[in-house]
């Protein structure tokens, strides 16, 4: 059995899998054997078992050695536990998960990998609207908000990313996946646009994927006050027990861009 993936007309990439372990409303997760299981959405391979250090490592702990004393995070998209997984290792914070769809849920546990995070006591996990969620967050409510998934219903219009702005602190932060500057740089681009409106300093960030089209995966992360590069806790970075792929050396490298990329990307990125 094989899970093929693509860009119309461009590329095609499959990988070989065992057996579907289960189903629901576009939502899959294959047993591959090679790269673990793997959580697929909408024909879109999220993460594998044997990469998911390489994404959210990177995502939680970006977020949270970029800020000097984060305390209450909320991720948005989060019902696999993967990102709660990874934050908890901050004994510091509390977490607040939002995830729209239930079969999400229902994968993560299949999956058998994070689920538990989300019943840890430190961990508010609610099922919900995420973008009624933010309307009615109160002002400076989170120091740090994840936006786990890219979807268009969060750039459509200025809402959303004005809300982020709004219930996050003085010094706050937002990371958020930012699709790919391989095959969709309009998407990119308009990740970081959405940023620019509301944030002071914007820089997208890469990670590594093995089940990704492309390979190369982006984020970008958007803040008030500190600079990720700049103002990285290297403490917090390389002393957090439980890292396998994330440190401070890989926190300033995933910033870097070639010359040319950043001279197409340069009206959009502020640093």
């Amino acid at each position: 059995m094989w899970l093929t993936q693509g860009v119309v007309d461009l590329v095609k990439y499959e990988v070989k899998t065992k057996e579907k372990i289960f189903e629901r409303g576009g939502v899959e997760v294959f047993d591959s054997g090679y790269f673990g299981k793997i959580l697929v959405a909408d024909d879109t391979a999220l993460y594998c078992e044997h990469d998911s250090a390489m994404r959210h490592e990177i995502v939680a702990h970006t977020a949270m050695c970029s800020h000097e004393e984060p305390r209450s995070v909320l991720v948005l998209d989060g019902g696999d536990g993967a990102l709660a997984h990874e934050l908890l290792k901050h004994k510091e914070v509390t977490i607040t998960v939002v995830e729209r769809d239930e079969a999400i849920v229902e994968a993560g546990r299949a999956m058998g990998l994070y689920a538990r995070a989300l019943e840890d006591e430190r961990v508010d996990f609610v099922i919900g609207d995420t973008l009624a969620y933010l309307a009615e967050a109160k002002e400076g409510s989170f120091d740090i908000v994840i936006l786990n998934r890219f979807d268009e219903i969060y750039y459509d219009e200025k809402a959303p990313m004005a809300h982020i702005a709004r219930i996050l602190t003085e010094k706050g932060l937002v990371v958020a996946d930012a699709s790919s500057q391989l095959f969709d740089m309009a998407g990119h681009k308009e990740v970081l646009s959405a940023l620019g409106n509301e944030f002071k300093i914007v820089m997208p960030f890469r990670y590594t994927s093995m089940v990704r089209t492309g390979g190369e995966q982006w984020l970008a992360l958007g803040s008030k006050f500190f600079h990720p590069t700049a103002d990285v806790n290297l403490q917090r970075a390389d002393l957090t027990d439980g890292f396998t792929w994330y440190n401070s050396d890989v926190h300033v490298a995933q910033f870097a861009l070639p010359t040319a990329t950043f001279q197409l990307l340069r009206e959009y990125i502020r640093r």
